[in-house]
């Protein structure tokens, strides 16, 4: 005991970090100062650059977020919060310093947008302005590396050779190279989770659609879509056997079961699904295990082998548990819409014509079930629901898992509300001659409208529900109704993308007009 409490004190004295008294610091830092001035000309080449941040920073984390253009070695020196850098400067250069978005002070609050410090050592400054946002799954992603190659003086591989210039993303997407000398950049922009300062295969990645001419003048370079052209393979950190019937894979993260490929020696694998409550674990249904038999796994991702050596013991252990209902896969419903309803495990694919009863508020539903997964039943009804609230309940008996265990209680019952699906979204998409343009809408519940623009680039999204819409489109260049995502080696341009600024809210019945999207 004596020991513990040393070691705790020790502990609690070594301790090195920011004072943890008062409130929690949330407030971003900022640049207060720097020097040169913005737009500086005729910078001597001994010049050293400082900047007065705010509040003390986070270093390792500042320093990687440090970008210069052209690059060059940078020597880094601190005194509170006070950086300096000395750096190379040649004659007639224009130079621009970028503090990323990931420089953070020591409470890991992060700059909201990238600062920019351009200056030159002679008499005039380049002035090429690039803007452009980045996106991932149509939202604004921060603190995304972005990468611009002036294609006049660039002779190596895109993406792995350093780029002429480099910023980060803002927290609303947005990002910007100033300064610019003229000429023909090519863009692009990538997530760099394991911060090797590259974008590596099964990173998030945005390519361009085309190059950008820059001049004097700013140009807008486009909406970036970050996507994955390589899903990283998970890590499995445990197999277990539940019961005799069922297995558990434990993942680091969650992992989509449609992606998974499963074989477990001499032991026939009848489904897999996700756990509701853990999208870690998937739980794999299985034919009666033979206890104590050990059992070797094989597990691919895509396609990809997924690591996994150890066997997996078969279980004597019967299955007892009864099933529950967990809730509804939507509890706001369009009228034309199935009624999916979730379980806590796998269900026996049973009949149930004829299921629901009659309700306090309405009257027992015609149609039809299936079970598109093992612990979902879906029931389509026959004729579109009016909007209301609905009141359904059914016999519990009739639900049971593979091992025969009914549901606890003895009444099925849910409530749900039906909306009347009449709102509209009408616009256009800005496409030039590029193809034709596809746009989506995506709902705050997740649900997604798409339709096809017409060759003048007009589009109507009707028979929406209420609620709030992110709203994208792209240009489908090849023809094929998918989003070209384009390849960085070789390298490919992405088709044409673009999103819609700000979320639209909608009422029921309304209709917003001229809403126009632009594709680069």
């Amino acid at each position: 005991m004596l020991i513990s409490v040393l070691v705790a004190l020790l502990l609690g004295c070594a301790k090195v970090g920011p004072p943890t008294g008062g409130p929690v610091d949330k407030e971003p830092p900022r640049i207060l100062s720097h020097y040169p001035k913005s737009d500086a000309l005729e910078v001597a080449r001994d010049t050293e650059i400082e900047i007065v941040f705010s509040e003390p920073m986070n270093r390792e984390q500042t320093k990687a977020a440090l970008f210069t253009s052209p690059a060059g070695p940078l020597q880094l020196s601190w005194r509170g919060r006070r950086l300096r850098l000395a750096m190379p400067l040649a004659e007639e250069r224009t130079y621009v310093l970028t503090v990323g978005t990931g420089a953070r002070d020591l409470r890991g609050n992060a700059l909201t947008k990238s600062f920019t410090l351009a200056f030159a050592t002679g008499s005039q400054l380049d002035q090429g302005l690039v803007r452009g946002r980045v996106y991932q799954d149509h939202q604004p992603v921060a603190g995304a590396h972005v990468w611009a190659y002036d294609l006049g003086t660039f002779s190596g591989e895109v993406g792995l050779d350093e780029p002429s210039y480099q910023t980060q993303s803002g927290a609303d997407g947005g990002y910007e190279f100033a300064r610019l000398a003229p000429g023909r950049y090519r863009v692009l922009a990538f997530r760099d989770k394991n911060r090797n300062a590259l974008p590596d295969a099964d990173e998030w990645l945005a390519l361009p659609a085309s190059p950008v001419e820059v001049g004097e003048e700013e140009v807008p370079a486009g909406d970036l879509a970050l996507v994955r052209r390589q899903m990283p393979a998970p890590v499995l950190k445990r197999v277990q056997a539940i019961h005799a019937e069922r297995l558990m894979l434990l993942f680091a993260e969650a992992v989509d079961p449609q992606n998974l490929e499963l074989e477990v020696a001499e032991l026939a694998v009848e489904s897999l699904y996700v756990a509701l409550d853990a999208e870690e674990k998937i739980y794999v249904e299985t034919a009666a295990q033979e206890p104590g038999r050990r059992y070797a796994v094989q597990l691919a991702f895509a396609g990809a082998p997924v690591q996994w050596d150890a066997p997996v013991r078969g279980s004597a252990r019967p299955d007892r548990k009864p099933p529950s209902f967990v809730a509804l896969a939507r509890d706001r419903l369009a009228p034309r819409d199935a009624i999916d309803l979730l379980f806590s495990e796998a269900m026996q694919p049973a009949a149930l014509a004829e299921f629901w009863t009659e309700s306090d508020s309405t009257q027992s539903l015609a149609g039809d079930w299936l079970w598109p997964a093992p612990n979902c039943a879906r029931f389509a009804p026959a004729e579109p629901l009016a909007p209301g609230i609905y009141r359904l309940a059914g016999p519990a008996a009739r639900l049971v898992d593979r091992a025969g265990n009914g549901l606890a209680d003895s009444l099925l019952a849910l409530s749900f509300t039906v909306g009347a699906a009449t709102a509209a979204i009408r616009g256009q998409v800005q496409v030039g001659e590029m193809g034709r343009g596809r746009v989506a809408a995506v709902h705050e519940d997740g649900r997604a409208y798409a339709e096809w623009a017409d060759e003048e680039g007009r589009f109507t999204l009707d028979g929406l529900l209420a609620g709030t819409y992110s709203l994208w489109a792209f240009v489908d260049r090849d023809g094929d109704g998918e989003y070209g995502k384009g390849s960085l080696s070789p390298f490919r341009y992405s088709e044409p993308y673009g999103r819609y600024g700000e979320p639209i809210d909608l009422d029921a019945g309304q209709i917003v007009e001229e809403v126009d999207i632009s594709c680069r």
